[in-house]
């Protein structure tokens, strides 16, 4: 097991090695811890999949750490000139948004050809994902069906099949807000 203090470098090493390891691992977001694992490496989500009991047809959420690296993984040119202001207006709010896909991004991370981004509001955090050069998943420190777990010793004792951690503060202790901006309308889902 790996627990590192959050910082930029540790952050880089840790998402480094799960990608190496193909493992995923857990860290702090700015509103809840996640477990995620780096969008360059599909057998980690799938072990996600497995440890949460999640469905395959919920795909996780992907943090970017700019708008640029969003770009990646969701079409975000698609959006209309309103939808494009609120989400600029508002990814600086814990806001996770619905875009459509980019057509080469992985299907384990979309449906109906949707992604769910969200640029944190966290800059260690989104320095760290730019410095490392992908967007990462990130879904709740959870069973599928449970409430989020947000201390990191309850969160050690209770996920020990994952052997790398990152310590540090979240902001929020809830989940973001979740809106679907793919179409013409802007739709609250959370």
């Amino acid at each position: 097991m790996l627990v590192l203090k959050e910082n930029i470098d540790n952050l880089v090493e840790i998402l480094t090695i799960s990608t190496k390891e193909n493992t995923p691992f857990i860290f702090p977001t700015d509103t809840i811890y996640g477990i995620g694992a780096s969008i360059s490496n599909i057998f980690a989500n799938q072990e996600i999949y497995k440890i949460k009991k999640r469905d395959y047809s919920k795909p996780f959420p992907i943090l970017a750490g700019s708008f640029e690296q969003a770009e990646t993984a969701a079409d975000i040119k698609s959006l209309s000139n309103a939808n494009y202001k609120f989400m600029c207006e508002n990814a600086d709010k814990y806001t996770t948004f619905i875009i459509k896909a980019n057509n080469n991004l992985a299907d384990i991370y979309k449906k109906d050809n949707k992604v769910a981004i969200r640029i944190p509001n966290k800059k260690i955090l989104c320095s760290a994902l730019v410095k490392y050069g992908f967007p990462v998943t990130a879904t709740s420190v959870n069973e599928s069906g449970n409430d989020f777990i947000n201390n990191i010793s309850d969160i050690i004792k209770r996920f020990s099949e994952i052997r790398l951690f990152v310590m540090g503060d979240t902001f929020k202790n809830i989940s973001s807000s979740i809106y679907d901006i793919s179409g013409e309308s802007i739709v609250k889902i959370r």
